[in-house]
């Protein structure tokens, strides 16, 4: 099983006139049981919220690629992925305190076994069949009592809002986005779902290029003021694909 990807995060136009870092992050890894891909979006009133998305996504990577059949299979796969998530927590709370790297998941598990995602707070997880956009499942943001408001890894309820499932059948295309993107990427509505005119060309053009020029493209995309019309935040997307052809 060989996913191709091509991932970018960019910097939003209030962080730039701040002179504030990117404080998304995310991370890919491939190995020969599968793939794991992870998307972290820091929250911008927490002082180290770019380092706390950083950590977080490149340990969990590294931490599960070595289990990802374990946690597909096992009845205790998900509790190898929430120890995982509780030491990163364990190793950013020994910098100071915790609440300045808050941050949100979201993430992706494939193996030949099965398929698994993983959210904490807002973002989108979107899975696909490229042969018909109709079909497709979703992962939406868990926000709080107000619209701007939403859950952290880094709370101390975090374990009450990590959404874990398994789609009922294995999808062949992904998408994983920070809220900067989910505003032109899903559709709005009651039914969230794809915004085929942003996601189809996407999808059709990073299936012919390299994962350097997808994610160089990506990132063009991404800055463009299009985009930063519809919003000023930091901007994170993944895109994993399967080609069954």
């Amino acid at each position: 099983m060989e996913w191709r990807y091509a991932a970018a995060s960019v910097t939003g136009a209030s962080h730039v006139q701040q002179q504030l870092p990117c404080q998304d992050a995310w991370q890919i890894q491939q190995t020969n049981g599968g793939m794991i891909a992870c998307v972290a979006d820091g929250a911008g009133s927490a002082k180290r919220s770019d380092i706390g998305s950083r950590t977080l996504v490149d340990h969990l990577c590294q931490a599960l690629a070595p289990q990802l059949n374990e946690i597909i299979t096992h009845s205790n796969g998900t509790q190898l992925l929430v120890d995982a998530i509780d030491k990163v927590r364990q190793e950013l709370s020994e910098q100071g305190p915790i609440a300045e790297f808050h941050a949100t998941l979201c993430g992706l598990i494939a193996t030949s076994q099965g398929q698994m995602v993983f959210h904490i707070g807002d973002g989108v997880i979107l899975g696909i069949n490229p042969a018909d956009w109709q079909d497709y499942v979703i992962s939406e943001p868990e926000n709080g009592e107000y619209a701007d408001m939403t859950y952290f890894f880094t709370l101390p309820g975090w374990q009450q809002h990590l959404r874990i499932w398994c789609p009922h059948k294995p999808y062949p295309l992904w998408f994983l986005m920070s809220d900067g993107v989910s505003g032109f990427a899903v559709t709005g509505g009651q039914t969230a779902g794809p915004q085929e005119n942003f996601l189809k060309p996407v999808h059709q053009y990073l299936s012919t290029v390299s994962a350097d020029q997808g994610s160089q493209a990506l990132s063009g995309t991404l800055q463009d003021k299009r985009a930063a019309a519809i919003s000023h935040d930091d901007k994170t997307l993944a895109w994993l694909y399967m080609n069954q052809n």
